[in-house]
């Protein structure tokens, strides 16, 4: 049984390492941590910086690589799916982060019921 309850999501996230910035989708988040998924591998214990450009106030956090497998090849290359620890940040900050996160999934559903379209990641914010 899962410690924490996990969010779906597909917004957009910004993973630091190194001074390199990389393009990732949330899949799901939790008070524990989060999944995401890219074409950048990453070792486990790799300390990385995410940044949730779309919540207000923007979201950046410390964590670290606790597991990454590569899930497909595509045309754009390898994907893979990194899951992240959270370290150092505040159970309140971390709250508020899963909290927005399932806002904008719960309004990305009603426009899907009420309007019948799907809106993107970057849609989803009301």
């Amino acid at each position: 049984m899962r410690k924490y309850t996990r969010h779906n999501s597909g917004v957009p996230v910004d993973i630091t390492h190194e001074k390199n910035r990389y393009k990732f989708v949330l899949l799901n988040v939790s008070m524990g941590g989060m999944a995401c998924k890219g074409s950048r591998e990453f070792a486990l214990s790799t300390e990385v910086q995410v940044h949730i450009p779309l919540l207000r106030p923007e979201y950046t956090a410390r964590g670290r690589v606790v597991w990454c497998k590569k899930i497909q090849d595509s045309t754009e290359g390898e994907l893979y799916e990194v899951g992240i620890e959270n370290c150092g940040e505040k159970d309140k900050a971390r709250l508020r982060m899963v909290e927005q996160i399932s806002h904008i999934e719960h309004y990305r559903s009603e426009v899907k019921i009420s309007e019948e379209r799907l809106l993107t990641g970057e849609e989803g914010n009301g």
